[in-house]
């Protein structure tokens, strides 16, 4: 299966950037594209008609791709800028893009209690405008990350590594037998 990973973070020490690849590692007969979301330009309708090569790459990555897995911080109580930006541009033309009917499922991650809770809602609502098919599930917040990965980003505790494979699985399973 081809899966692309959206991270809504691209520091150096990205929690969600560190749970993608944890993901790649726990499910490694999986084709996986990872693209740089922090390296293309801000949406502009304008560019539209002539979009730069890294947008056209991002666009055809999703198309080609069985699902869409999303890991991403809460910042300020919603969706970081990069993670936003890269759906603006993966979403035109508006109610026919590459995301039209494209599974997505959803990780949010945080150091709060509450692991994201405000930005898995913001999420799943634009992916619902994109006409997404949005992975129906139990939602997959991790509270407290900074206490659930170690220094190399690999995850420490159990109970997480239990049901991010079961909610990545779950998620596979979603993609191979429809919504």
């Amino acid at each position: 299966m081809k899966l692309v990973l959206l991270s809504g973070s691209f520091r150096s020490k990205s929690r969600s950037a560190g749970l993608l690849n944890e993901i790649k590692s726990f499910f490694p007969e999986h084709d996986y594209d990872f693209p740089r979301l922090d390296l293309l330009p801000f949406y502009n309708e304008d560019s539209r008609e002539n979009k730069p090569e890294c947008v056209e790459q991002l666009i055809d990555q999703i198309s080609i791709a069985d699902g869409v897995i999303v890991c991403t911080p809460e910042y300020n109580h919603s969706i970081p800028a990069v993670l936003k930006n890269g759906i603006d541009w993966a979403s035109r033309p508006a109610f026919n893009s590459v995301l039209k009917s494209k599974p997505v499922t959803i990780i949010t991650q945080a150091d709060s209690p509450v692991g994201g809770a405000r930005v898995q809602a913001h999420v799943k609502l634009i992916f619902d405008s994109t006409l997404s098919f949005i992975h129906p599930c139990h939602e997959m917040l991790i509270p407290e990350v900074g206490r659930m990965l170690d220094e190399e980003l690999r995850i420490i505790d159990a109970n997480i590594e239990r049901r991010l494979k079961r909610h990545v699985s779950d998620f596979l399973d979603f993609i191979q037998n429809g919504p």
